[in-house]
């Protein structure tokens, strides 16, 4: 998977899933459960070729784009709405 491919999905997706606009980058990050303060910065890093894009990253995507949903359900997303807030809202 190449850099665009990462950017190309987050549209795909938003789509997909109902959005109407592509999926924010805290959005794609906590649908592939990337973890830290800097998750959608990672996103970011790897649409610009920045950050590796591991094999396991690349399978999760493909198999979105193939229509397998995730399993905690499609996040919400918007600024200000990154891991750590949709994991406080999960757990109110």
């Amino acid at each position: 998977m190449q850099p665009r491919d990462i950017r190309d999905a987050r549209a795909r997706l938003g789509e997909l899933w109902g959005k109407a606009r592509p999926l924010f980058t805290s959005e794609l990050a906590a649908a592939l459960r990337l973890s830290g303060s800097n998750a959608s910065k990672t996103v970011l890093d790897m649409e610009r070729g920045k950050a590796l894009i591991s094999g396991p990253v690349s399978a999760l995507v493909e198999l979105y784009l193939a229509g397998v949903c995730p399993p905690d359900g499609i996040p919400e997303g918007g600024r200000g709405s990154g891991i750590r807030e949709q994991l406080e809202r999960q757990n109110e």
